[in-house]
């Protein structure tokens, strides 16, 4: 019976993974336990980070290409359409320079896995909150814009309001945006990409100490997500593909 039963926790959660859910997560998800919800949580959240990591990867290509080219040439013959791209991305990350590589390098990466799912949980409470639900928000992102939701406990005298997307990875694609381009966050880009020069890949528990302005809450959000990282043992997400497995679901005592 216990074999019969991981078999189905196994087949919902590739099921709820791989589902195009514009939605949020669907009704039914909301109707399971929380254990189940928090094993479905954590393989649909790898897979979006996967599939926002794609186009990261394909950036990446474009860059390494264009300054491969670029340093050939002495930058004195560039191709119009690559121009217009480079400029693209030079808008999109916020880089200064045009032709500063390295400030590609260091914005156009990753995020660690666990770090965001860990965040993820914490913000839309696996993804049951009324922001998750409402607005496909998944890490409480503000916006001062017409279109987003009054929180309740918002203070009279603050304008913000919560951020909507309309799908999860649409908010799943503007957390990563968001630390790899926002000033606040540039001491985690700085580790990452110290880490990168060494050979090696940021992992969730280091990361998540640089992101000091991430929350009101400041030292007590971190120790939160650390808590969390620790408990679900998420950092084992960070080196993976979106493959669910019997392992991942494994809690640290």
């Amino acid at each position: 019976m216990k074999q019969i039963i991981i078999f189905l926790s196994l087949f919902l959660s590739q099921i709820f993974a791989t589902q195009n859910l514009k939605d949020g997560f669907g009704e039914d998800y909301y109707n399971l336990d929380t254990e189940e919800k928090r094993k479905i949580f954590f393989v649909k959240m790898n897979a979006m980070f996967d599939e926002s990591f794609k186009e990261i990867a394909k950036e990446q290509d474009f860059i390494n290409a264009f300054f491969k080219q670029a340093n050939k040439d002495g930058f004195r013959t560039a191709d119009q359409e690559n121009l217009e791209k480079l400029l693209e991305l030079k808008e999109k990350y916020r880089v200064q320079n045009l032709f500063d590589y390295y400030e590609y390098k260091k914005r156009i990466a990753p995020i660690p896995k666990s770090m965001g799912i860990a965040q993820a949980l914490v913000e839309s409470a696996t993804g049951t909150s009324r922001f998750a639900r409402e607005a496909n928000n998944l890490f409480g992102e503000w916006t001062w814009g017409d279109k987003g939701l009054i929180p309740d406990s918002r203070h009279p005298k603050k304008k913000h309001k919560i951020k909507i997307f309309d799908s999860l990875q649409d908010s799943v694609n503007s957390y990563v945006l968001n630390l790899n381009r926002h000033f606040a966050y540039a001491d985690f880009r700085e580790a990452r990409y110290k880490d990168m020069k060494e050979g090696k890949k940021i992992q969730g528990l280091e990361a998540i100490k640089t992101l000091h302005a991430y929350s009101e809450l400041k030292g007590h959000y971190i120790e939160l997500v650390i808590k969390v990282i620790n408990k679900y043992n998420l950092e084992k997400y960070d080196n993976l593909n979106s493959k669910p497995s019997l392992e991942l679901f494994k809690t640290k005592n």
